[in-house]
């Protein structure tokens, strides 16, 4: 058996991974956009080397696919040490959609190898301790967190919804286990506009997001299909979620799992946008607040809305908007995406105060964004620079403010 035959899920993206030109923007490219070098954000914090940035990830897979270097612990660490944020996939020249007939280079998804190539280090027995621990977790008791199943809807207080309604609210684990303020909000708002909706506990479980960043593809597929069976069952024919990273597995990766899904699925700003702009639910009252956007990876890069919190924001009257530097698809990384939060807790902060040091360039105390697991890294990354007057907020908390 020859040796790269075991490399099952980046044998099947070698294309991609040899058609890497290696001019090395992805290391240290000037954005023109932004008027600053920087593209990676766990580059920025490494000791410097190639395998740390996207040219030298996949010269490790060329290497790795030609039976010359074989998997190791130093190398699986090295390997999870990237927050899947994407930002290098949009400076790769080899990227670009108009690039994808050239007769000299194919498109890489950076994301898609990274990912693959996570699966194949799990396989082989290569994961870190502390994701094997969350899998753990979510096989035990559906949440990564090590928390009671039953526990996830403690917080709606023997509130009942119907059994069967045509929008269902997906509330993820983040928000019921660690902010469930969050997920009050979205009750609060979605009473507001008058939608009939319920939510899908008992039988909701997280949704794999977790496991497909750490290279648990069996998990996740269980996950991926008692959800849609869950919310089929449910009678919805439309998901409205407000965490990124649930978004971004339901919206992108289910349908690579499943297929096509039988349903809709809206991030929480798409949703409450559309009833604004339909007069269902009204932002009147005022809020004397100076913010800036913080655009989440997985609602971002990964799914491209950029405009729908933009122009709720614009919405609410008595908002000063103003844009960081790094907004959109040049938008640097919260640091906690791709399972780094859990696993290297302190680069997952070092890069968040990254963040709260660019708002303050903009004269800005409050950054506001729309997924609870930025929230929570980016408070962290501002109380470590003991910034107490610094505050990071969602964008659910200046919709519910704006309806009372």
């Amino acid at each position: 058996m020859a040796k790269s035959e075991k490399f099952k899920h980046i044998k099947k993206l070698k294309d991609m991974i040899m058609s890497c030109s290696g001019i090395g923007d992805c290391r240290i490219g000037f954005r023109t956009a932004v008027g600053r070098f920087g593209v990676c954000p766990v580059y920025e914090h490494s000791p410097g080397f190639e395998p740390y940035h996207a040219r030298g990830r996949l010269r490790v897979l060329y290497g790795i696919l030609e039976g010359t270097l074989e998997p190791s612990e130093e190398l699986a660490r090295v390997w999870f040490q990237c927050n899947t944020c994407g930002s290098c996939h949009t400076i790769c020249h080899q990227s670009y959609d108009e690039n994808i007939n050239w007769f000299i280079c194919n498109f890489i998804d950076h994301i898609k190898i990274w990912e693959a190539f996570r699966a194949d280090l799990v396989e082989l027995g290569f994961e870190m301790p502390r994701h094997k621990d969350l899998i753990q977790s979510i096989q035990d008791a559906h949440n990564p967190y090590f928390e009671q199943h039953e526990d996830r809807a403690k917080w709606l207080e023997g509130r009942e919804f119907p059994d069967k309604a045509e929008t269902a609210y997906y509330m993820g684990c983040t928000e019921p286990y660690r902010l469930p303020e969050y997920a009050k909000e979205m009750i609060k708002i979605l009473d507001a506009s008058g939608v009939d909706y319920t939510i899908l506990h008992p039988d909701e479980w997280c949704c794999g997001s977790i496991a497909l960043r750490t290279g648990h593809l069996k998990t996740a597929e269980e996950l991926a299909k008692h959800n849609v069976e869950r919310i089929q069952n449910a009678g919805a024919k439309n998901v409205v979620i407000h965490c990124a990273g649930c978004y971004r597995t339901f919206k992108i990766d289910y349908p690579e799992i499943v297929g096509p899904l039988p349903f809709k699925v809206y991030h929480a700003t798409e949703f409450f946008l559309d009833l604004v702009n339909q007069g269902k639910l009204k932002l009147s009252k005022p809020i004397d607040k100076k913010v800036t956007y913080h655009d989440p990876c997985h609602l971002g890069r990964h799914s491209n809305i950029y405009d729908a919190p933009r122009e709720i924001l614009q919405k609410i009257p008595g908002i000063e908007f103003v844009e960081m530097k790094r907004i959109k698809e040049n938008a640097w990384c919260c640091g906690a995406g791709g399972g780094v939060k859990s696993a290297f807790s302190e680069l997952a902060v070092e890069i968040a105060q990254d963040r709260i040091l660019e708002a303050e360039e903009q004269d800005v105390k409050t950054i506001v964004t729309a997924c609870p697991f930025c929230i929570n890294n980016l408070r962290e990354g501002a109380k470590s620079l003991n910034k107490t007057e610094f505050e990071v907020i969602d964008i659910l908390d200046l919709i519910a403010m704006a309806i009372e």
